[in-house]
């Protein structure tokens, strides 16, 4: 994710915000933003898929990707600990350790609709990005409990 995408992020945050949205609802439109769901993202897909090629032979490109990938773990691991402070996460969860979880979760999901398009209904994949935030996010936000 580049400076563009953390302000679609931005973007994304502020506007489910508004919409009274729980974190955990955000975070997964956030990450289905890397899923190739459509033509759009599938573009951006195979985009991500030729760096991390190229980043596997350079060693500067790898560090880009290293400091890209740090980012969006940073950004889940933010969620996560935003959650923990409105209820929607258990006190006492790791979010740098979820954070990875999730995010390798969501890229292999990524993967998969790739490979297998037809293997992989989008309604399956997101049921499976919902169940697996719903391993982390298990509480209901005090914010939403007040409105």
């Amino acid at each position: 994710m580049s400076s563009s995408s953390t302000s679609c992020s931005d973007e994304l945050v502020n506007r489910g915000e508004a919409e009274g949205r729980t974190i955990a609802e955000m975070l997964r439109q956030a990450l289905t933003e890397l899923i190739p769901l459509d033509d759009a993202r599938r573009a951006e897909f195979l985009v991500r898929l030729a760096f991390a090629d190229q980043a596997a032979h350079n060693a500067r490109l790898a560090g880009v990707q290293r400091e890209t990938l740090v980012g969006i773990r940073s950004r889940v691991a933010q969620a996560i600990k935003n959650g923990t402070v409105c209820g929607e996460v258990a006190q006492g969860i790791d979010a740098a350790d979820q954070a990875l979880g999730i995010v390798a979760f969501a890229e292999g999901l990524a993967l998969h609709t790739h490979i297998d398009p037809d293997g992989t209904p989008k309604p399956a994949i997101l049921a499976a990005l919902d169940d697996h935030l719903g391993r982390v996010f298990t509480g209901t936000c005090r914010r939403a409990q007040l409105g």
